[in-house]
C-alpha cells in the first residue's frame, strides 16, 4: 500500500531515496562526457534507441581514433560505421558523424551550440538529443531530457499523464512537479534506476526501494512478488 503524505514529500522522498542508491549503480555512459560538447553531442546521437552498453562500446571504438570534429573527418566513411557499429541503425548514425562535424566546422566555427533550435538545424539530432547534449556538454537544464527511462517511470510514479506521448510535453509535465534543482540529476537518476529495478516488462516492485510510494501505474501483479508492465502481452 502507498504512503499517504503531500505530493511534494512523496515526490522529494522518492528523488532522496533513488539518489542514494544510485552511488552503487553502473554510472550511465553519457556521464562521461560532461563538459565535453562535443563528445556529449556525438555521444547523444549514437545512443538514441540503444542500450547503454553498445552505445559504450561505440563510444570508445570512435574516440579512440578521433575526439573532435577536425580529426573525426579525416576518418573513412567504413572505419567510422565499423567504430560505431555496435549502436542501432549504425549505418545512418555514421552519415549523421560526418554531416555533424561538417556542420560543426563550416556553420559553427567548430563550436556545439548551445540552444535546442539550433541544435536540431544537424542531421541526426531531434529534441531529445539536444537537451542531453545542452545538459551533458554545458550544464544548460532548461529542460529535462526524456528518454524511455523518465518516461516509463515517470508514468509508473503517476509523476506524468500515462498518455502524454511526445517527449517534449512529457518534460513539460516533470517541470511542473518537480523541484528545479532536480531537473539536472533526473534523467541520469532514471536510467540507472530503470536499469536496475524499474525495468521495461518486468519490474522488480518487490525489492523496489520506492514501492511504498508509488501507485505502480500500468503494473500488474502476476504472481507471488512478480510484476509485469500491463503494455506488454
Amino acid at each position: 500500500m502507498m504512503n499517504n503524505m503531500p505530493e511534494d514529500e512523496r515526490i522529494r522522498e522518492i528523488y532522496e531515496r533513488i539518489s542514494e542508491a544510485a552511488k552503487a549503480w553502473p554510472p550511465t555512459t553519457l556521464s562521461y562526457y560532461e563538459g565535453q560538447p562535443f563528445k556529449a553531442l556525438i555521444a547523444s546521437m549514437l545512443s538514441a534507441q540503444t542500450r547503454e552498453e553498445q552505445t559504450f562500446k561505440a563510444m570508445n571504438a570512435l574516440f579512440e581514433l578521433a575526439d573532435n570534429p577536425v580529426d573525426m573527418l579525416q576518418l573513412s566513411d567504413e572505419q567510422i560505421r565499423e567504430a560505431v557499429s555496435p549502436v542501432m541503425y549504425f549505418e545512418n548514425k555514421a552519415k549523421y558523424v560526418r554531416e555533424i562535424c561538417q556542420r560543426l566546422i563550416e556553420h559553427d566555427k567548430g563550436v556545439v551550440p548551445r540552444t535546442v533550435d539550433a541544435l536540431t538545424e544537424y542531421k541526426g539530432v531531434g529534441w531529445k538529443v539536444a537537451v542531453l547534449t545542452l545538459a551533458v556538454g554545458y550544464g544548460i537544464y532548461e529542460d529535462i531530457t526524456v528518454d524511455v527511462h523518465v518516461n516509463r517511470i515517470g508514468k509508473r510514479l503517476g509523476l506524468v499523464n500515462p498518455e502524454t506521448k511526445q517527449p517534449p510535453k512529457i518534460s513539460e509535465e516533470l517541470k511542473k512537479v518537480l523541484p528545479r534543482e532536480y531537473w539536472p540529476y533526473w534523467n541520469g537518476l532514471m536510467v540507472q534506476f530503470g536499469r536496475v529495478i524499474c525495468q521495461p516488462t518486468y519490474p522488480q516492485c518487490a525489492k523496489c526501494l520506492v514501492r511504498d510510494l508509488c501507485p505502480q501505474i500500468n503494473v500488474i501483479k502476476i504472481g507471488p512478488n512478480r510484476f509485469k508492465d500491463a503494455g506488454y502481452a
